[in-house]
């Protein structure tokens, strides 16, 4: 890309513009759409995008003051109520001291960076697929799941879209293998975890190895180290829960045909057993969604899980005319 091209000041402040809206912890699914549509309209955008990301790598120099003063919405501004424009918001940026030194260096070699291998993957109602990978990794999806794959020459990129994936990844630590779940990151070098997305939920499980888990906006992270029979969930807000004890035999049991709850809230029950279901489920017992609850359940017969609801929990299930499932306190 021409430095020089008008056009091109215009492109990085747009890269910066989506970038920013996608990790401020606001950005809408129209938003998500279009940021990714714009990155995949050219391989310059991708480049541009994966610059600025680079460059927010290093940011931990900044003061968070300063962080937030730069992103803030416009109601959230003391002082001024007006949005900044894209180029205002790039010209901040660039004026970020020590920052700006370590992004004139690094991401010139980024921008050069280019994809050596790039997929999309689905699975639908009731398939679950495995797919290894051009480096010997295997990725095994669970029903209802997207991902999109990115290879880099440093970089392993595994977007988790929506769903769940488990990994088995082949160890090299020259290039970290990277899972991507809204504001959430997983890396790894080598290792056998699990992470599931619904909506801004995650929650990630280690079988074997050690990830690190990294949440929450970009100007205040939560990192989480994990090792093998650990879990952390990563709630709406971004923030990781304390570290939890699992048994590494129940992790991704929905592999060989069923899950496995032990202690898990009530919420994520649900919308677990809602991935497997024909029709929406719904828990209307706020009260009630972070009740513990324990069993097993068989994933090809969906009906039976939620049948068997009120056998774990004080809750009673109504089944609606239109084919919906309703769940409320007993």
């Amino acid at each position: 890309m021409n430095p020089d091209n008008p056009n091109s000041s215009e492109l990085r402040e747009q890269a910066v513009h989506w970038f920013t809206r996608m990790h401020a912890g606001d950005a809408t699914p129209e938003e998500i759409a279009a940021c990714k549509a714009w990155r995949q309209e050219n391989p310059e955008h991708e480049r541009l995008y994966r610059g600025v990301e680079f460059f927010w790598d290093a940011s931990d120099q900044l003061p968070r003051d300063r962080l937030r003063a730069i992103l803030a919405k416009p109601d959230q501004q003391p002082s001024k109520r007006r949005a900044l424009t894209r180029r205002q918001f790039a010209l901040g940026l660039a004026g970020a001291g020590a920052l700006g030194v370590a992004a004139a260096v690094a991401v010139p070699t980024l921008l050069r960076e280019e994809a050596q291998y790039r997929s999309t993957l689905a699975t639908l109602q009731g398939e679950r697929r495995e797919i290894t990978l051009p480096d010997g990794s295997t990725l095994t999806l669970n029903v209802n799941t997207q991902i999109d794959v990115v290879f880099y020459e440093r970089r392993r990129i595994i977007e988790l879209v929506a769903g769940e994936v488990f990994s088995v990844v082949e160890p090299d630590s020259q290039r970290p293998f990277i899972v991507l779940a809204g504001n959430t990151e997983v890396k790894v070098t080598g290792t056998r975890f699990d992470v599931w997305r619904e909506h801004d939920e995650v929650n990630v499980s280690v079988e074997s190895g050690s990830v690190a888990v990294t949440s929450g906006a970009w100007w205040s992270r939560d990192k989480t180290l994990l090792q093998g029979g650990q879990s952390v969930a990563i709630g709406r807000d971004g923030v990781a829960a304390d570290v939890e004890a699992v048994q590494v035999e129940n992790v991704a049991t929905w592999r060989e045909g069923k899950i496995v709850f032990d202690n898990a809230p009530l919420g994520r029950v649900v919308a677990e057993m809602g991935r497997y279901l024909p029709q929406p489920v719904r828990l209307d017992a706020p009260g009630l969604r972070d009740y513990r609850v324990a069993g097993v359940f068989n994933v090809d017969d969906p009906d039976a899980m939620i049948a068997a609801l009120p056998a774990i929990a004080p809750v009673q299930v109504y089944r609606l005319t239109d084919g919906r499932i309703r769940i409320v306190a007993r």
